[in-house]
């Protein structure tokens, strides 16, 4: 449950030089535990939230260094260029333009909706407790989360 709903949502990444605002409550939160999302958040899985482009706001932006670690899915992942640690991810384009910024960013996470699912589960080194739903599979996975953000959009 959602502890305080004040808006904006504040965060950064671990050593402050990037940091964003969200101006609405994320559409979804979710575990990715792709092979991807293991090493780019040096995690054993990436625990993100997900909200429109457009209601995110990333102050110091030039001081994120984005990068796409492979196609598809067309992914922009951002760090911090002075701590190297995630800042947020990119995907889509105009209206359906997505952010996802992991939840240990967020300032307050008690503030975050509950995670609703794990996809990639396939490829975990970590299980998780719990009756949440897991995906296994590429293709699977793609569909749950699409169909969770898309939910909340």
């Amino acid at each position: 449950m959602i502890a305080d709903t004040s808006l904006p949502l504040r965060g950064a990444c671990e050593c402050g030089a990037c940091s964003f605002e969200l101006h609405t409550l994320p559409k979804a939160r979710f575990r990715c535990h792709c092979l991807i999302c293991q090493i780019f958040n040096d995690k054993p899985f990436a625990d993100v939230v997900a909200a429109r482009a457009k209601d995110v706001v990333l102050k110091n932006a030039g001081n994120i260094s984005f990068k796409k670690y492979r196609l598809p899915p067309n992914f922009n992942r951002g760090v911090c260029r002075t701590c190297g640690k995630p800042i947020v991810e990119v995907a889509g384009f105009g209206p359906f333009k997505v952010m996802f910024i992991p939840a240990s960013n967020f300032e307050l996470v008690a503030q975050l909706p509950p995670v609703r699912l794990d996809i990639f589960y396939h490829r975990r080194v970590q299980d998780m407790p719990g009756s949440l739903p897991k995906y296994r599979g590429y293709y699977a996975s793609l569909l749950a989360v699409g169909k969770l953000i898309t939910g909340g959009l």
